[in-house]
Parts: structure tokens; C-alpha cells; sequence
């Protein structure tokens, strides 16, 4: 069964109420919130540790 793109629907000059505009700009932020929130836990924080980590180690090399 296939469905029917509810955007067709809509007419090109008919204006979104804007109730409805707000929410889904509201849902974008909050998706991109934790889209950035994940970036951050699991690709930014543990980079910077193991840079952190290697830096430590390079200036222990330097020191011998």
C-alpha cells in the first residue's frame, strides 16, 4: 500500500498555521539537540582524551 505524500496536499500559496510552524520548529531544535549531544558524548569528548592521552605521552618521550 502506498501512501500519499501529505506535502502534495498543500497548496503553494495556502500559509501553514502558525501553531503548527512553531511545533515542528521546536521538534527540529530538539532533534538537533540531541543529534549534537550524541556528537558530542561519543565522538568529540573521547577524541579529546585520547589526544589529551597522546600529548601526555609525546611530552613523556621528550623528557627521556
Amino acid at each position: 500500500m502506498k501512501m500519499e505524500n501529505p506535502f502534495k496536499s498543500i497548496v503553494e500559496n495556502q500559509q501553514v498555521p502558525e501553531i503548527l510552524r512553531d511545533h515542528v520548529m521546536k521538534d527540529i531544535r530538539l532533534i538537533k539537540l540531541a543529534l549534537d549531544m550524541t556528537d558530542l558524548v561519543s565522538v568529540k569528548y573521547p577524541s579529546s582524551i585520547f589526544n589529551l592521552l597522546n600529548a601526555a605521552e609525546n611530552r613523556k618521550k621528550k623528557k627521556d
